[in-house]
């Protein structure tokens, strides 16, 4: 069974991302540090040769903000264990943890411990670094506003994050954590599923960031899908776009042969155009959804293929 390849353009971008860690004695294993690179979710992409990060640094571009869905730039990016960006500045951001353990860092702010499955917003303009512990590799999702202009006074300037600094940071857990030990998937999975004759068994529906964001994203959703689970076709009038998180699942848009999607993969419905999606038969299927061009908000169902078809999907 292949992988398939990322249908997203890619281009080089301004370097933003995430921080370093220290082991700790937080018992969840989704949490753990990660010791190679195998050990991640999403693939690595490609390394970044820039003096803005200190050791070896991989991206890889998710979405480019674009005239028809309308969403910020988002990349993925992996560190190496004991890489870091260098102190910075740029728009505001969204920052997803999909793997190991990392430092973000406030200027004037104790270091921030940082896991798979957290969730933390950079306001625009804040000076801060990020990158990975010690002794981890990390990842993480990057949402963030390029078209940010500096504001009077203000002013884009990088300074690099010293071993010595590094080394002997004051550092807390992150306060903001909201993945419980027992979770399953990448993010936190809804306690209760949603039950509705639009999927074909139960789908747990949570929220990972509301609409009122540093970013200027719309509201990103968490659905997972029991083994087997689908939905119905259906349209969005704003579009949508997916980001598969966990375990392996089907994408289709009419008209077009279904998509196996693998963790680290993004498909784009456009704005008005049936698809449905959902998990394969043996594995929970997870993946961040976001309902683009937020004021258009029409949303129609239609009827679900049928158990003959869903069987003939291959892997």
């Amino acid at each position: 069974m292949k992988r398939k390849n990322s249908k997203i353009k890619k281009k080089n971008l301004m370097p933003v991302i995430l921080a370093s860690l220290v082991l700790t004695s937080y018992t969840s294993n989704a949490s753990q540090p990660q010791n190679t690179s195998s050990d991640l979710a999403f693939p690595l992409g490609n390394e970044i040769r820039s003096d803005s990060f200190t050791g070896t640094v991989y991206l890889e571009t998710m979405i480019e903000n674009d005239d028809i869905y309308h969403f910020p730039q988002t990349n993925h990016i992996t560190f190496e264990p004991g890489a870091r960006s260098s102190w910075h500045n740029h728009g505001g951001m969204i920052i997803l943890v999909t793997g190991g353990v990392g430092y973000y860092q406030e200027e004037g702010e104790p270091a921030q411990i940082i896991r798979k499955g957290d969730v933390i917003e950079c306001a625009p303009g804040v000076r801060h670094w990020h990158g990975a512990a010690p002794e981890s590799w990390f990842s993480q999702i990057v949402i963030y506003d390029s078209d940010y202009m500096l504001q009077e006074g203000e002013e884009r300037e990088e300074e690099p994050v010293t071993d010595e600094y590094y080394e002997n940071l004051e550092t807390e857990e992150y306060e903001g954590r909201t993945v419980s030990e027992d979770n399953t998937v990448m993010f936190q999975k809804a306690e209760e599923p949603m039950v509705t004759d639009t999927f074909s068994g139960p789908a747990y529906v949570s929220t990972i960031i509301g609409s009122e964001n540093a970013a200027g994203a719309p509201e990103l959703h968490y659905v997972v899908f029991e083994p087997g689970v689908i939905n119905n076709w259906h349209t969005h009038e704003g579009g949508q776009i997916l980001i598969a998180t966990d375990g392996i699942g089907y994408h289709q848009i009419e008209g077009q042969p279904v998509e196996i999607l693998y963790p680290g993969d993004v498909t784009l419905c456009p704005p008005g155009v049936k698809h449905w999606h959902g998990g394969s038969a043996d594995t929970e299927f997870a993946h961040i959804a976001v309902n683009t061009n937020p004021e258009l908000n029409g949303l129609e169902w239609f009827d679900r293929i049928s158990e003959e078809e869903y069987e003939q999907i291959t892997q």
